[in-house]
Order: C-alpha cells, then structure tokens, then sequence
C-alpha cells in the first residue's frame, strides 16, 4: 500500500476514534504476572482484511449486526450499505490489532467471565469458512479491551493509539450505515426546492444544463455553488426509536422542508426539519419515515447561504 494511502486510513482512523468514543485518554493496566514472553502478539491480525473477508458477525448483548460483503459492496444487515469510512477504518483496525499482554493473574478468572456475560461474540468468515471467532469486551474507564478466545484472555491495542479497541465492535446499527441519503450530484435532480416558514419558498429546476432559481434573479455561479452544497447530501446520525431528541420531539418547531426530484425517482426526497434552541442539532425526518439528525452550523450555514442568493 502506498504511503499516502497508509497516512489516509490512519487518518480515518483518527476520526473515527472520536466518533465511536476511541478517546485517548491515559488508562491504567490491570495487575498481572509475567510467566512467558513467548506469544504471538498477530494471533488476531487478518492481512488484506477488506479481500480476505466475506462477512462479520457481530453479536452482542442487545443486538446483532452483520456486515457481509455483496458484490463489491459491503451492507449492513442485508439492508443498509455501509458507512466507506467504517469500513476502511474498521478493516484497517482487524490488520493492525496486536494483542498488549495475556492476562495471566488472580483477576482471569472474573475478566473472562464479565467479557463473555457482557460482551461482543465476533465470527469472521472468508469465502463461508470461519477465519476467526472470539469474544470482545473491555472497560471503557480503564480504556482495557480483551478478546477471550478458548480459555485465553489477552490485553489488545492499536499499536500507536492509546484507545478503546472494544469500541468499535460495540457501536450500533445506525453507525455502521452510510448517512448519505441523497447518492447523486445536482446533474441527477429534476428540482430542488426549499420551504421554509414565514419565507417565499425558493425552487430551483433544470434548465439548459444547469439548475437555475425560479421567479428571482440570481448569479448564475452563486446559485450552482450553492446547489452542489446537496451532492452527496448526508446526515450526520440516524436517530433509533428511543433517542431523546425523538422522545421531545414535541417540543420542536416546524422549521422547513427541502424536497429534491431526482431523475431516477427511487432517490427523490423530502426532508421535513425541525428545532428546538435546547438540542445542538436539527431533526430531519426523511420521507415521512426514520429520523436522523443534522448538526446546528450545517443547517445554519446552508440557511444563510440561500439568504444570500
């Protein structure tokens, strides 16, 4: 692999590590006795993991997700693809992981079975036959994470990151998914129009090759860069049933609707957002289906934005 290429997914790694809580904070060993040095810290490593897997089955106390690669797409369970940057990242992190030190000492005993009762059993599969299974579970507050395969414990790291490995295998359905929700550029809308209360509604349609603002006279250049603000379009999380935000949402005001005809009217959307000044982000509620959310400067910037237009 090439070095910018490595310096890229490392990167991501980065960024990833603060989304799903793999903070760096200092963390404390658990005692332990040294007996041998002799043990293969790569046990867990899978060289080329994005083309030596086929899926992953991630089981844990609450949930289930399994990634499995389709064609040359990964989805997760059977109907979201998955996020491109979990993917590298979490593929970078089954080839670098490195086992710290095997947990020999009077507290193996009881690790093992907190990992087991509490953790996350993990099947990887190439090609249907299993390439590794093992048992994932750590304490966040120390930053330990092990994995229990057989009857042996080990302390596991990211060499180069002080960080909660555990954390990945933990995270939900909703962060494995892909949160671009509009997978095109403005070449494949048909319109795009924006409502907003107690404001002219604002439309855009294609025209001579370029979308263009109906009704109003506007720089051509202002109006296409603002435009493309919505390829790729994505939220910043999808909100599950439960999540506080939705549990309020009755406290939140109506605060616009944006609507885009794409061409293949399979990607077409309404985006129906509100807000409440209590919650750093907008609710947006996707074709009058499931909630996600989008942060406070995004929706603001892209606000004022079409003020100026």
């Amino acid at each position: 692999m090439a070095k910018s290429q490595s310096r890229k997914n490392f990167i991501l790694l980065s960024v990833l590590v603060v989304l799903v809580i793999l903070s760096i904070w200092a963390y404390s060993y658990i005692p332990y006795e040294r007996k041998s040095t002799s043990f293969d810290k790569d046990l867990f490593a899978i060289d080329n993991a994005n083309q030596a897997i086929s899926r992953i089955e991630l089981d844990g106390q609450d949930f289930t997700n399994t990634l499995e690669k389709k064609g040359n797409a990964w989805v997760v369970n059977e109907e979201y693809r998955m996020d491109a940057s979990m993917q590298q990242v979490f593929f970078k992190l089954l080839e670098e992981v490195s086992i710290q030190r095997p947990v020999i000492s009077e507290k193996l005993t009881e690790i093992k079975k907190n990992v087991i009762d509490s953790g996350v059993q993990v099947n990887i599969y190439g090609n249907e036959s299993i390439i590794n299974s093992f048992t994932v579970g750590g304490d966040f507050q120390s930053m330990q994470s092990y994995f229990v395969s057989g009857e042996n414990v080990y302390i596991m790291q990211l060499p180069g990151y002080q960080s909660y490995v555990a954390g990945i295998f933990e995270v939900s359905e909703n962060d494995w998914r892909d949160r671009v929700i509009f997978d095109g550029i403005w070449q494949d809308m048909v319109s795009l129009k924006i409502d907003r209360p107690n404001r002219k509604a604002v439309e855009f349609k294609y025209k001579d090759r370029l979308l263009r603002i109906q009704n109003q006279t506007a720089d051509t250049a202002e109006v296409m860069n603002f435009v493309e603000r919505f390829n790729y379009f994505f939220v910043d999380q999808f909100l599950p049933e439960g999540h506080i935000a939705l549990e309020k949402k009755n406290s939140f005001e109506e605060a616009g609707t944006i609507e885009i005809e794409a061409l293949d009217k399979d990607e077409s959307l309404k985006l129906e957002f509100f807000k409440n000044p209590a919650f750093n982000a907008y609710l947006v509620n996707i074709n009058g289906n499931e909630w996600a959310a989008i942060r406070n400067e995004r929706m603001e910037k892209l606000w004022i934005e079409l003020e100026k237009l």
